[in-house]
């Protein structure tokens, strides 16, 4: 069976687009119960959470790209129904030490650290843990450490921070000057794309063309489309009808069903030219729909849809554009994910 993570996880890490030279490729990186994603602009979101899944509480450090950032800490708790709900305030402890009550939720079981308790947070993980949420009735939701040095260090290393002031793991005494400037969002400018149906009758006949066929196979490294391979019957989605849409005067959209799992599925979509040999440009094999000159993939880490990957491909006229790539973080119960990691961000316009 297909991971329908792995295509995503990997996507996360290549370079944003051809002509972005300037923006470092995204990264993602998991060790125990911490997660860090970092973006094409060099901002990055380490996420920590408690061990196993008896528990929601998760914390946010976020640091963007440049000399001299401040890391700013939110933290979540949002129990599921079967767990214990807080009662009364809400307070951070470390080490049984008190560090005050959290701040009045700006969204839903979300609080937003004081900069004296994300500085008391960033301490505790770097020396021996001991973070806790502690409500007004003395029930406690320890957050776990277990692997939090690694991402720390991961997120230091992709910032360009090690030996510096300003690292968190590894500091020195190199310049903060020497630290990488934050990269601009890259701007990708939509193109106005023609709207006919997905099965538009007039293209029946390239549709059942054998030469699209063979050419759209030949774009991919390896036969990893079931519903581009021939009739058999223990692929349920192979050789699967194409449907073909325009998207301007000189562009066709091209999609197939290319692989279904227990709870995730992914299409293939390609850009053609409407003569052979057809030109084309393939654009992913995960995607879940495409619309308004936008493709767009998302996937379940599990069925509970607690931990969710998306990303979406923008039209400019000449191909699709990556244009966001955004993990959900561990899977913890909390329906769609604690947390939005971005690894790709662009301004649309």
């Amino acid at each position: 069976m297909r991971s329908p993570l792995l295509p995503t996880l990997l996507a996360l890490c290549w370079p944003l687009a051809a002509g972005a030279v300037d923006a470092p490729a995204g990264l993602y990186f998991q060790h125990h119960d911490w997660v860090v994603a970092c973006d094409n602009t060099r901002t990055c979101r380490a996420a920590g959470y408690a061990s196993g899944d008896d528990s929601t509480l998760s914390v946010l450090l976020t640091r963007a790209g440049g000399p001299n950032q401040a890391i700013s800490g939110r933290m979540s708790l949002q129990p599921i129904d079967d767990q214990p709900q807080p009662k009364g305030a809400l307070h951070l402890r470390i080490q049984q030490r008190d560090l005050g009550v959290l701040a009045p939720a700006t969204e839903p079981g979300v609080h937003v650290l004081s900069a004296a308790q994300t500085s008391a947070v960033l301490s505790a993980l770097v020396r021996d843990g001991g973070i806790a949420v502690v409500d007004g009735a003395g029930h406690t939701w320890p957050l776990s450490d277990k692997g939090a040095a690694a991402v720390l260090l991961k997120t230091d290393e992709f910032q360009g921070r090690v030996g510096t002031p300003g690292a968190v793991m590894r500091k020195g005494a190199a310049a903060e000057s020497s630290v990488p400037a934050a990269v601009a969002k890259p701007v990708v400018r939509k193109a106005p794309t023609l709207s006919t149906p997905p099965d538009d009758p007039a293209f029946s006949k390239l549709a059942a063309s054998p030469a699209l066929r063979a050419a759209l196979r030949a774009t991919l490294v390896e036969p990893s489309c079931e519903g581009l391979l021939d009739t058999d019957p223990d692929l349920p989605i192979s050789n699967s009808p194409l449907q073909i849409q325009r998207l301007d005067t000189k562009h066709l959209l091209v999609n197939v069903p290319c692989w279904r799992a227990a709870y995730n599925t992914g299409d293939g979509y390609w850009v053609i030219g409407e003569n052979a040999p057809y030109q084309p440009q393939w654009v992913t094999s995960d995607a879940i729909d495409y619309g308004d000159g936008q493709i767009v993939a998302s996937h379940k880490g599990r069925g509970l849809a607690d931990c969710v990957s998306d990303e979406t491909w923008t039209w400019d006229g000449t191909r699709f554009v990556a244009t966001s790539a955004i993990s959900g973080g561990l899977c913890r119960g909390v329906p769609g994910g604690t947390w939005e990691l971005p690894t790709r961000v662009t301004d649309v316009r």
